[in-house]
């Protein structure tokens, strides 16, 4: 049986990321990570279906540009009764393996991460163009923080227990997402 007990739950491990406005409708939100694995290990965590259940989504599609890639959400709040989240669609708008993936996504925006050979792994920079209300950004930019958080987990071998999330994680999330808003 999975279990989140041996996943780290210290949001405050990697620094805050930030939110730029880019016009009325519009903004940027940006993270950096360092992650101790190579590029192409990266990528197959952001790209293999298998791996992006790990940390992140359901993913269908593949990871070329021009083609379908529809991201279903794990951390709900089932309470018991077997919900699940709807598809979200969308599209590679670019795709360079092992070095940027950029997508668009009928409720995520734009969605790009670049990877940099760095040393002692890769460099990932995280971009995602928002048009949400003011009081979704702080929350979006904590959610993204918080899945880049397991994106290390799962490169050391450790998946989430979506069963669980809400229970295991959302406080994390409440966490980090006070620290976005004191920032």
């Amino acid at each position: 049986m999975a279990t989140n007990s041996t996943l780290n739950k210290d949001m405050t491990r990697h620094p805050l990321g930030t939110a730029v406005p880019l016009d009325g409708e519009r903004t940027e939100l940006t993270l950096t990570r360092h992650y101790s694995a190579a590029p192409e290990v990266v990528w197959g965590m952001l790209t293999d279906p298998a791996k992006t259940q790990m940390w992140w989504a359901k993913v269908r599609g593949s990871a070329k540009t021009g083609s379908s890639f529809d991201l279903k959400w794990l951390n709900l709040k089932d309470e018991g009764h077997g919900i699940e989240s709807d598809w979200w669609y969308g599209r590679i708008v670019e795709a360079d393996e092992p070095r940027l993936l950029e997508l668009s996504n009928d409720m995520h925006g734009r969605i790009r991460v670049e990877l940099t050979p760095a040393e002692n792994g890769t460099q990932l920079v995280f971009s995602n163009i928002v048009a949400v209300q003011t009081e979704v950004v702080l929350m979006s930019l904590a959610g993204w923080h918080v899945h880049l958080d397991h994106l290390q987990e799962a490169l050391d071998g450790k998946s989430v227990d979506w069963q669980h999330w809400w229970d295991d994680f959302y406080p994390c999330w409440e966490q980090i997402h006070a620290l976005y808003g004191d920032a």
